[in-house]
């Protein structure tokens, strides 16, 4: 180990590294990877000696992120983007290109978009491989481009190193079952209506992205679920209701009905959002073209 230097960082290399960073986990690095826990040691073992400091110590059960690590992360994405910009003008043929893809988004757009794009790439003897992790309502902090390579959400992180599309224009709609209730049709009604929330995390839901109401005026919420493919299910047959972007009537919440707000809301938009880095990768530009087109004969459909 006394001879290694500099000379010996490669792209894989790199990558674990920044993979234990983000999962702050050994093990799950591991996974992720798809290699052994053993692999990933030794990656780390070599690191250690290379940048002089111990980049992961264990505090417990876990692992905890030195300074010195912290402080590499930012270079070492910025290298890996450089390594990966040298095959940006390649010849790309998606038939035998061997293509992996981490896409995160909330469960909407996953049920939505991809079940009949992964048919028809299918049907046309292309399978690329894609792994989805949940977006919840993302931040600058968050979105690392070396964890993955797409994001879809609402609400975009203000970031001048991403580029974004829409995906779906849609205005906010209440969604509830007309064979119990009437919809709320004043804001008074809608404030104090037992309230079906999604809330991804102790301080993140789904209501944060509801333009132009003042949420702190709310009843608190009946019910909090994990995802949006349970708020159905809640409703179905209740006097509860839930307020998510129309769109949503053509996937996870086609069984209920809708209505207007009772006040004046601005339209969402549902973004596709890449890092810069990724924006001249033939896979990416791809796979981002193909996703737009799935999308556009779903809404015209």
């Amino acid at each position: 180990m006394s001879n290694i230097d500099h000379l010996n960082l490669d792209g894989n290399t790199l990558t674990t590294f920044l993979t234990v960073l983000e999962e702050t986990s050994v093990s799950r690095a591991a996974e992720r990877l798809g290699v052994t826990q053993s692999a990933v040691s030794h990656t780390l073992d070599k690191l250690r000696v290379i940048f002089d400091d111990p980049l992961f110590i264990r505090v417990g059960r876990g692992i905890e992120s030195t300074a010195r690590a912290r402080a590499l992360q930012g270079s070492v994405e910025s290298v890996l983007g450089d390594l990966k910009s040298l095959t940006d003008h390649r010849e790309f043929d998606p038939l035998v290109e061997q293509m992996e893809f981490t896409i995160a988004a909330n469960d909407f757009p996953i049920h939505f978009i991809f079940p009949n794009l992964l048919k028809e790439l299918s049907e046309d003897g292309i399978h690329p491989r894609i792994r989805f992790i949940p977006s919840g309502i993302p931040s600058v902090s968050v979105l690392r481009a070396s964890r993955y390579r797409m994001l879809i959400t609402p609400t975009p992180p203000n970031d001048p190193e991403l580029k974004k599309e829409s995906l779906i224009r849609s205005k906010m709609e209440i969604f509830f079952d007309a064979s119990v209730r009437k919809p709320p049709r004043t804001r008074k009604q809608f404030s104090e209506s037992r309230y079906v929330e999604v809330r991804f995390s102790d301080t993140e839901a789904s209501l944060m992205a509801l333009p132009g109401f003042d949420v702190s005026r709310m009843n608190p919420p009946m019910i909090s679920v994990p995802n949006f493919g349970l708020l159905a299910p809640m409703i179905k047959g209740t006097d509860r209701i839930t307020t998510q972007i129309a769109a949503m009537k053509m996937g996870l919440l086609k069984e209920l009905d809708t209505s207007p707000l009772p006040f004046k809301t601005d339209p969402l938009d549902l973004f596709l959002i890449w890092h810069r880095r990724e924006h001249d990768d033939p896979a990416h530009r791809w796979l981002r073209q193909r996703i737009i087109e799935t999308v556009t004969s779903l809404t015209e459909g």
